[in-house]
C-alpha cells in the first residue's frame, strides 16, 4: 500500500428529529450526543442542533460483490470511493459528522422551525408508544416536513421511545406500517412512499439507554451514506430487482416511491 495519504474530507449529514411535545426527541439527542439522560443544551424556540462525529464500517461494491477497502472522502465527492486498498483487507472505518436538529413539538411554533427542515438529509419521525395521539400526529409532522424540506428524496425513520414503560404501549411496532401510510390528514405526502425498509426502519427504544440509542443514529447515518452512494443504488437495483419493491423503479422521477436507496 502506498504510504502517501489522500487528504479526507470528513461529509457532514442534517438529521432532523421530529414529533410531539413530550416523545423524547431531545432525550435521544442528549443520550446519543452527551450520554446523558438529561437536557444538556440550552434550547432555542423553534429548533437548534448539536453536531457529533459516527465512525462506519466502510464497505465497497464490485461487479455485484461486496468488498473491504479504504475509501477517501474528498470534498468535492464526499462519498466517492477510490482504489486504494489495505494490504491484509481488513475492514475500515469512514468518520461521517451528523448535525442534529432537535425542534420544537409544539404547532405553534411550525412557522419557525420549518425554517430549519430545508436541506434536511434523514428525518426521525418520534413518537411515545405509550400515546397514540403520537403516532397518528406523525403524518401531519411529515407533510409539513416534506412541503418544507426542499429535499427530493430524504431519508426517513420512525422510532417508539419509551421503550421502558413497555408495559403501558398502547402501539406495537409492527401497527406502524399500517397505521402511518394511510390518510395523512393536512397533506398529500404518505409515510410509506418515502420509508426504504420497514424491517430496519422502524425502531424501539429508550432513551434512557445508550446501545438501543445509538443503533437508531448508526442506521440514520448508514441510511444517509448509502443515499448518497449511487454504486450502492446500483448494487441493491441488481441484488433486489426480484423483490417486491423495484429499487430501480425508485429512482425514476415519476415514479409514486420516493425513496432512493
Amino acid at each position: 500500500m502506498s504510504s502517501s495519504h489522500h487528504h479526507q474530507q470528513v461529509p457532514t449529514l442534517k438529521i432532523v428529529l421530529l414529533g410531539d411535545s413530550g416523545v423524547g426527541k431531545t432525550c435521544l439527542r442528549s443520550q446519543f450526543v452527551h450520554h446523558v439522560f438529561t437536557n444538556s443544551y440550552k434550547a432555542t424556540i423553534g429548533g437548534d442542533y448539536l453536531t457529533t462525529t459516527i465512525e462506519l464500517p466502510r464497505e465497497k461494491h464490485i461487479r455485484g460483490k461486496t468488498v473491504e477497502t479504504t475509501k477517501s472522502v474528498s470534498q468535492a465527492a464526499p462519498f466517492e470511493e477510490v482504489e486504494e486498498v489495505s494490504e491484509n483487507n481488513s475492514f475500515h472505518t469512514e468518520k461521517i459528522n451528523l448535525q442534529i436538529w432537535d425542534t420544537a413539538g409544539q404547532e405553534r411554533f411550525n412557522s419557525i422551525s420549518s425554517a430549519f427542515y430545508r436541506g434536511t438529509d434523514i428525518c426521525i419521525l418520534c413518537y411515545d408508544i405509550t400515546n397514540y395521539e403520537s403516532v397518528l400526529s406523525l403524518r401531519d409532522w411529515f407533510g409539513w416536513f416534506i412541503e418544507h424540506c426542499r429535499v427530493a428524496n430524504p431519508g426517513v425513520i420512525i422510532v417508539g421511545n419509551k421503550l421502558d414503560k413497555s408495559k403501558n404501549r398502547v402501539v406495537d411496532k409492527e401497527e406502524i406500517k399500517d397505521i402511518l401510510p394511510n390518510n395523512a390528514t393536512k397533506s398529500p405526502a404518505n409515510v410509506g412512499d418515502y420509508i426504504c425498509n420497514w424491517d430496519t426502519d422502524v425502531l424501539e427504544v429508550s432513551a434512557k439507554q445508550l446501545d438501543k440509542v445509538k443503533e437508531l443514529f448508526v442506521r440514520a447515518a448508514t441510511l444517509g451514506r448509502d443515499l448518497h452512494s449511487s454504486d450502492y443504488m446500483e448494487h441493491r437495483r441488481l441484488q433486489n430487482s426480484n423483490n417486491i419493491i423495484d429499487l430501480h423503479q425508485t429512482i425514476q422521477i415519476d415514479n409514486k416511491s420516493k425513496c432512493a436507496c
